[in-house]
């Protein structure tokens, strides 16, 4: 519980109100999302979550469902998340060594031992994954799809709320959110909690006035505790949650009416805490000193009173400037230092594209905080952190492109090096600025695109169009000025950071062309997979698709343990990552361990592979299968795939910043994420489903089970959640087609891909069409045995 204490005074004295919720019917209420998701949280209940990777299979019928209520209620509703965080109060290292997160990862560890030694582990799963984040994007995605509208504050949504229920504003009738929103100015009603399926139907919401009145009857005298005291009384007897502060030491003991007495009797907090006996100092190192505690509390007393908000001019501001808070009389001011709490700030137009998730706030935490934070993955593996090391310089890449736009409007942004920080090996490193980089612009014009639309088969604006239509394009100025334009640069832009084209400067205008890697985009021809096809490239040029198994880790820095690759030695496979090799009849009879190595490291490669796409699933509770390895590999694309999508997002939003997009209005803006790729990560089901396939053959050599047909209807009561597997598998064996026409262009390509990852694909094509042929027709692209 956040604020134990308050909330404990709230319950003895009875002070929470309810009231019909036909009381609400009209009104337009701002809903802390984070919130709100906690309260969804037990609808949501999938143990394997963190065992298959990706979002809630049912999260967006739960939400979809409580949205009704809404509609059905009449009650307009605003969900509010937050946006950039306040600077560290914390340093980075506390932050990667969370010992929270080390927990949750050894829970994790310990169903995944259970779950190779086939004893109970459903329950060891469950709550085993940190996931808000991607909560808060699948929420946000559902809330869209809707028309339901959402905002994310500048900084915290509770500010926002606040302001948005301030009588300058007054955008919002009621607020809902937890118990610390009361802590702000303005929220005078919180509503705590919507019970739509109550007879009849009804609201539950505190009063600040109630909770004043009731705290001040306790005074001696004549004394009242005013709003700014009541705030102090919170922070002093500590607060647990999204903002963070602890109780005054000293305090254990006492009541929240008991500290708020005091504090009235004092006065003013300054005398409150200085007028203590000392309690740090030389004879006490470990226990801070009362001037130290006082600038912490008036820290946070201030990220709460003076709380960045969107105004409905357009501006950033401090709340105490946004609206009229009084106090003893005079109009609150806010203090000086305000980039001490808050960070360098951000032009207002990146804060609206924010407000509208058109941009991610991760990217612009590096930027703000001049930090970069790796936290413990969901696996953590060798590879993993190779992998992390390996796409560095194109994250700092993507982030001084943002940085280097920013400076060139105001020198602030040109500061001391940004700092990586991750859980293993130095913990810290520094990193260098690479140089500016400028750009191509793209000659695209609308009447083109429309004109290719027209003729294509697949319209879509997305990699493969602009490498088949735009690759030669290049020009020095270009201002887009359509929505379709600004998409194609988007993507072009993108690509050509990653080094997709080739670019003769020296002409004018400059020549520019495909390199290999688009090339092999092009011999792949497959529009529908190319998001996944640059992934794919992607990994391949990182190392990080392989055909070997992972060397696990354990993320305490201070234990140098691994796990072995179970080929390596003669120990039988270590059962407590790996699952005992179950290989097919032809191989379990050979008498070479080579060859059931090879058929082993066939269907790692396989799984992988597949594992990058998404299946058609219900929207229920995954209890199908599972797979470490395929977990660890996830776990890898996730940190490329996120990478990837914070470098389209930046693209676009520099071209704003550079003034490259025209008259378009900031609102077409709200457009782009729905058209980005890299938007939602896939879980490991598809990867699943084929190392079924792959390693459980003699299920198909039942007499009862000798059809195609047979096989299918075998597959779907193994797998239950597939909605339509046949046509998946369909899907995944074109994939596996344009993948392997990317190999065969990049084959040859120096550096690109591993030596024994060239040598083991052929027969990882061969052993998928022998396997998938007998479960569907592959036409053509059957194994002929020469």
């Amino acid at each position: 519980m956040p604020l134990e204490d308050l909330s404990r005074f709230v319950s003895e004295e009875k002070l929470t109100r309810t009231a019909p919720l036909e009381n609400l019917r009209g009104s337009r209420i701002a809903i802390d999302g984070q919130y709100w998701l906690k309260i969804l949280a037990p609808k949501i209940d999938e143990p394997f979550l963190a065992a298959i990777g990706g979002i809630p299979l049912t999260m967006g019928n739960v939400v979809r469902n409580e949205l009704r209520k809404f509609k059905n209620a009449g009650i307009d509703p605003v969900f509010v998340f937050n946006g950039l965080p306040t600077t560290l109060t914390q340093s980075p290292i506390q932050l990667v060594q969370n010992p929270f997160l080390h927990e949750i990862y050894d829970r994790r560890e310990s169903a995944w031992k259970a779950f190779h030694e086939k004893k109970p582990h459903r329950e060891l799963f469950r709550g085993t994954t940190a996931h808000a984040a991607e909560f808060q994007h699948q929420l946000i995605r559902v809330l869209r799809s809707e028309d339901v509208e959402f905002f994310k504050a500048p900084y915290i949504a509770w500010a926002q709320m606040a302001y948005w229920s301030s009588k300058e504003d007054k955008s919002v009738h009621q607020a809902v959110g937890p118990l610390e929103l009361i802590m702000f100015d303005h929220i005078d009603v919180l509503l705590t909690d919507l019970n739509f399926d109550a007879s009849p139907p009804e609201f539950s919401y505190l009063m600040k006035e109630d909770i004043l009145r009731k705290l001040s009857e306790g005074l001696k005298g004549p004394d009242t505790l005013s709003p700014s005291q009541f705030l102090d009384c919170c922070l002093l007897t500590g607060v647990k949650g999204q903002i963070k502060h602890p109780r005054l030491p000293g305090l254990v003991g006492k009541s929240f009416a008991e500290v708020a007495e005091k504090l009235a009797s004092a006065g003013k907090i300054q005398k409150f805490i200085l007028g203590r006996p000392p309690i740090g100092g030389p004879a006490n190192p470990q226990t801070p000193s009362n001037q130290t505690l006082l600038k912490e509390h008036m820290r946070t007393r201030a990220i709460i009173r003076h709380s960045l908000v969107f105004t409905l001019a357009g501006e950033v501001i401090p709340m105490t400037v946004a609206t009229t808070i009084m106090e003893n009389g005079d109009k609150q001011a806010p203090p000086r230092n305000l980039s001490d709490l808050w960070g360098h700030r951000l032009p207002n137009i990146l804060y609206y594209l924010i407000s509208v998730n058109s941009l991610h706030t991760q990217i612009l935490v590096y930027v703000v905080q001049n930090h970069m934070i790796e936290m413990i993955p969901l696996v953590d593996t060798d590879e993993y952190r190779d992998l992390i090391l390996k796409i560095l310089p194109l994250k700092t890449q993507v982030a001084y492109h943002l940085v280097h736009q920013l400076s060139s409007r105001d020198q602030k942004y040109v500061r001391a090096n940004m700092t990586c920080w991750r859980w293993f090996g130095q913990f810290e490193t520094a990193l260098k600025p690479p140089a500016s980089i400028r750009l191509d612009e793209w000659d695209v014009k609308q009447s083109e695109i429309s004109e290719y639309q027209k003729e294509g088969s697949d319209a879509t604006i997305n990699f493969d169009f602009v490498i088949r239509h735009f690759s030669r394009n290049a020009c020095r100025e270009k201002k887009y000025e359509t929505f379709e334009e600004v998409l194609c640069a988007v993507f072009l832009k993108s690509l050509d950071i990653l080094g997709y084209f080739t670019h003769t400067r020296t002409a004018d205008p400059p020549i520019s062309g495909l390199s290999r890697f688009s090339e092999a985009l092009r011999k792949a021809d497959s529009p529908e997979f190319c998001e996944y096809l640059v992934l794919v490239i992607e990994l391949l040029r990182t190392k990080a698709l392989s055909r070997d198994h992972y060397t696990y880790r354990k993320p305490d820095p201070t234990d140098p343990k691994r796990s072995n690759d179970p080929w390596d030695g003669d120990d039988a496979p270590e059962t407590t990552h790996f699952p005992i090799i179950e290989l097919p009849p032809t191989y379990v009879d050979a008498p070479s361990v080579a060859m059931r190595r090879q058929y082993d490291w066939c269907c790692l490669v396989i799984t992988r592979v597949l594992s990058l796409l998404p299946m058609e699933l219900q929207e229920a509770p995954w209890y199908s299968g599972l797979s470490k390895d395929l977990l660890a590999f996830s776990t890898i694309v996730k940190a490329l795939y996120r990478t990837l999508r914070n470098l389209t997002e930046v693209a676009s939003a520099v071209l704003f910043l550079d003034g490259k997009t025209g008259s378009i209005s900031p609102d077409i803006y709200q457009q782009i994420p729905h058209h980005l790729p890299y938007g939602q990560e896939s879980n490991t089901v598809m990867g699943i489903v084929f190392d079924y396939i792959m390693r459980k053959s003699e299920n198909f050599d039942d007499p009862d089970i000798s059809t195609r047909e047979q096989r299918i209807e075998h597959l779907k009561a193994k797998f239950p959640c597939c909605t339509d597997l046949e046509a998946d598998l369909h899907k995944a064996f074109r994939f596996w087609l344009a993948v392997s026409a990317v190999f065969e262009e990049l084959h040859d390509e120096p550096g690109c891909i591993a030596k024994e990852l060239r040598e083991i694909f052929p027969h990882a094509d061969t052993m998928l069409k022998i396997k998938l042929h007998m479960i569907i027709d592959l036409g053509e692209h059957a194994y002929q045995p020469e």
